[in-house]
């Protein structure tokens, strides 16, 4: 169910045009599948449940976060809750984001969820429906203010990741100089005087993913360049990047890369 209003605003304020706005209930596995975008801005708002956004590769999307498309560029989103999510969205019209905002497009923002970010949402739509003198200034007003609570947001975000990041540089740093070592979690965290417990955390904040999954990404991408080069073997390769055998390195590539070992060199090798 979408509840949706238009706006009628001749003339753009602040470089800016409202087009639309809305408040959306989606029924699970609801998709959006736009390739080429549409003519104008999209600001969507994540109010509850989760969305999958297909974007450089699959990311998934909470209560609480933003992401804004410009003209043209493609949307593909499905909703994955098990339950009803509910969205906001303004479609609107510049020819760049005003000064000040330095957001990127198809780009997740993840927040946590406040009541009174739904409730401009609500005022933008409820001025477009009633349509009293002078909405258009309100709506634009409002407007501004969720694209500028994105950016404080994601500002201080930043802040914090850059101090975490730093918390983690050294066990990063191994990882990519020896990732053939196979150190246990415990030593990385003694690397950043963490409990290993907290490192794990603080690590998967940063990366997205788990230390060992980080070693094992900087491995296979090792891996697919000595597949390239051509003078060692895959046993060779195997044991120069620490996997405990050959077989069980070809299934951890396979998994990740999509084909075996082998199959990856056939493949570099008619090119």
């Amino acid at each position: 169910m979408r509840f949706c209003s238009y706006s009628e605003q001749k003339e753009s304020l602040a470089g800016m045009t409202l087009i639309s706005c809305g408040h959306i209930f989606a029924e699970p596995q609801r998709v959006i599948c736009r390739p080429q975008g549409r003519s104008d801005w999209l600001l969507f708002y994540i109010a509850k449940g989760r969305e999958s956004f297909f974007l450089d590769k699959k990311r998934v999307a909470e209560a609480g976060a933003f992401i804004i498309f410009a003209p043209n560029e493609k949307q593909h989103h499905i909703t994955e809750s098990s339950k009803t999510s509910e969205f906001y969205y303004v479609h609107f019209q510049c020819d760049s984001l005003p000064d000040g905002i330095s957001l990127n497009t198809s780009q997740i923002y993840s927040f946590e969820h406040h009541n009174r970010t739904s409730a401009i949402f609500e005022e933008i739509i409820e001025e477009t429906l009633q349509k009293r003198p002078h909405y258009e200034i309100l709506c634009i007003s409002r407007l501004l203010q969720l694209l500028s609570i994105i950016q404080r947001e994601a500002a201080q975000l930043d802040y914090s990741s850059d101090k975490q990041l730093r918390s983690v540089a050294n066990a990063i740093a191994h990882m990519k100089i020896n990732c053939e070592s196979n150190l246990r979690l415990e030593d990385y965290a003694a690397m950043c005087c963490m409990s290993k417990y907290h490192f794990a955390r603080v690590f998967k904040q940063v990366t997205g993913v788990t230390p060992l999954d980080y070693r094992n990404e900087i491995r296979i991408e090792s891996a697919k360049e000595l597949l390239q080069n051509g003078f060692l073997s895959v046993n060779e390769i195997s044991e120069s990047l620490g996997y405990s055998s050959p077989a069980y390195f070809s299934d951890i590539f396979k998994k990740c890369v999509g084909v075996s070992p082998r199959k990856f060199r056939d493949l570099h090798n008619r090119i």
